[in-house]
């Protein structure tokens, strides 16, 4: 039994060359579509911008903090570093995206408030416990691994950058191995 479906058409394909096949896959046509399907797809935008303006508050954050994610996600994987994608950014953003002010922040994983203020302005490192407590305050959202990531990435970057700490190493070695490669 051969099912039909209005949006397909059956086409006898031997009459066509490999290249104009190549580019039917390639590139297919168009769809024509009936009046019917864009007033479906209307009714679709329309129920759509409906349920994403009477989202709850709770559902505004939870969409901003994935966002986030995908923002952090997507920085530590990539090969490119940049300045002001910092561990201190990713977490005011953290926090900034809750709609909740620094003190409240910090009460809630236990930290002082200066404590945070120096971890958001890249005045101290953040400690193994204040990553953790992060993955828990995110109940898991954002884990632990990606904020470590975020540090080793700065970690990396002033590696390979810190022509004075190169410098200041450099006198401490001698006989440097001389191998031709």
């Amino acid at each position: 039994m051969e099912k039909k479906n209005k949006n397909y058409q059956v086409v006898d394909i031997s009459k066509f060359s490999d290249q104009e096949l190549s580019d039917a896959f390639v590139f297919p046509k168009a769809s024509v579509s009936t009046p019917e399907d864009k007033q479906d797809e209307a009714d679709f935008w329309t129920e759509r911008r409906k349920q994403f303006h009477n989202r709850t508050p709770e559902q505004k954050i939870f969409a901003k903090l994935l966002q986030l994610k995908f923002q952090l996600e997507d920085y530590i994987g990539g090969n490119q570093y940049k300045e002001a994608l910092n561990f201190g950014y990713f977490l005011n953003e953290y926090v900034s995206r809750q709609e909740k002010k620094d003190k409240q922040f910090a009460f809630e994983v236990d930290i002082k408030p200066a404590v945070l203020s120096q971890y958001i302005n890249n005045h101290r490192k953040p400690t193994e416990q204040f990553v953790i407590r992060l993955e828990l305050h995110s109940n898991g959202m954002i884990p632990a691994i990606y904020w470590f990531k975020l540090i080793q990435k700065d970690k990396e970057h002033d590696i390979m950058t810190n022509l004075h700490l190169r410098q200041e190493e450099s006198k401490h070695v001698k006989n440097r191995l001389e191998l031709v490669y």
